[in-house]
């Protein structure tokens, strides 16, 4: 099956083609991220490149409104997994309308909000590990030395953010309900939403009436929760991750690989963001512990920094995360903490117990391997596409 893989400049999750190829389909890729294409370069360049070619379905990780409108006048459909969540273009008004839309969501919650608003080509599928792509990776005895740490935490700190940017706005009373919300849902992962109740329509029509331009995207989705992931959440997230790598620093051997825009704490052993997938598993496999630090707008799901540390053997230590307890065992597959206390116990404790983590990392690829494969996981979106193949 000859299949078109529309890439993004934004979030690039190769291992998709990977997968296709290794099922025996052909994968083709069009020269220019979704986002640099305009309307006129669809309507002329990519309608014919798509018609040339015969493409029997589009894929990507990343929903394209011109990509999704192009297919459905085409009558192609049009697959996208691996996304953000939310993904807000998702929301926007175009995707209802498209039956040739298929989405499917690791986040169960999302999931369900776009179940209820009736769409109904939206589907729950978990992220997945390249396996067989991490095999082939081999690591030299310099570079595993260079990579070895007690403790790594690859990605980001949400050090900008629209909440840094607009706090300033508000007058005190409100930047008060701010930071009360921040203080009472931080470094608490025990599945409770502790954002949503503060957001009453009067807070929501003062947040609209400061920052209008919040809205100008015009997504249709309830004004608390784009509140909640837009402007709160990743505020959260920024904290959290910021403060429990400022006490993983202080404790032990810890590395933060993280983008050059991002401002990391005094003290932290600072590491340039990596350059490919390969470096990435790389040091998933020679650092002792794995930190994942799940996004807060990420609800009910598992993030795919976790598959790919499993994807090599890696031991994860992670936030407790409604959705981990559905894909894997806590202290056989992962190991997971609801306060920071409770993660600087656990580190003490499996950098202590070698064997312990190490059977941990082992059980994890091997469940990865078993169930959460991307050629298993895009063999489930086929199905779904193409029932009768």
């Amino acid at each position: 099956m000859r299949i078109l893989f529309a890439g993004s400049k934004r979030q690039q999750i190769p291992n998709i083609m990977f997968a296709l190829d290794r099922m025996g389909h052909e994968v083709v890729f069009y020269p220019k991220p979704m986002e640099e294409v305009s309307k006129e370069e669809a309507e002329v360049q990519l309608r014919q490149f798509i018609k040339n070619l015969r493409i029997r379905f589009v894929i990507s990780n990343m929903f394209s409104p011109i990509m999704a409108q192009l297919t459905h006048e085409l009558d192609i459909k049009y697959a996208v997994y691996g996304m953000d969540s939310p993904y807000y273009a998702t929301y926007l008004p175009i995707f209802p309308r498209y039956d040739n839309c298929y989405l499917f969501y690791f986040d169960r919650r999302e999931y369900q909000m776009l179940k209820d608003r009736g769409c109904r080509n939206v589907y729950w599928l978990p992220l997945a590990a390249d396996v067989a792509s991490a095999q082939n990776i081999a690591i030299t005895d310099e570079e595993l030395e260079a990579y070895t740490c007690d403790i790594s935490f690859v990605g980001g700190l949400y050090g900008n953010n629209q909440y840094d940017e607009l706090i300033g706005r508000f007058p005190e009373e409100i930047q008060q309900i701010f930071s009360r919300i921040i203080e009472q849902s931080a470094f608490c992962w025990d599945g409770t939403d502790r954002v949503t109740p503060f957001l009453n329509p009067r807070l929501l029509r003062f947040i609209k009436e400061i920052c209008p331009e919040l809205y100008e995207a015009g997504f249709d989705m309830p004004d608390d929760y784009f509140i909640k992931t837009f402007f709160l959440d990743r505020k959260i997230t920024n904290v959290e991750r910021t403060l429990l790598v400022r006490m993983l620093a202080e404790r032990y051997d810890f590395r933060l690989y993280t983008w050059n825009r991002e401002k990391v704490p005094e003290g932290v052993n600072r590491f340039p963001q990596l350059s490919s997938l390969t470096e990435t598993s790389k040091v998933y496999y020679a650092g002792r512990i794995n930190l994942n630090i799940t996004l807060r707008s990420i609800e009910n799901g598992v993030p795919l920094r976790v598959f790919e540390i499993m994807s090599v053997g890696g031991f994860v230590l992670s936030n407790w995360q409604e959705g981990i307890p559905e894909l894997f065992e806590e202290g056989k597959e992962i190991v997971t903490f609801k306060t920071p206390e409770e993660m600087i116990e656990k580190a003490d404790y499996y950098l202590s117990h070698d064997e312990e983590r190490m059977r941990i990392g082992i059980n994890a690829y091997q469940k990865v391997k078993k169930c959460y494969t991307f050629e298993q996981q895009i063999g489930k979106i086929i199905s779904i596409l193409f029932p009768a193949l």
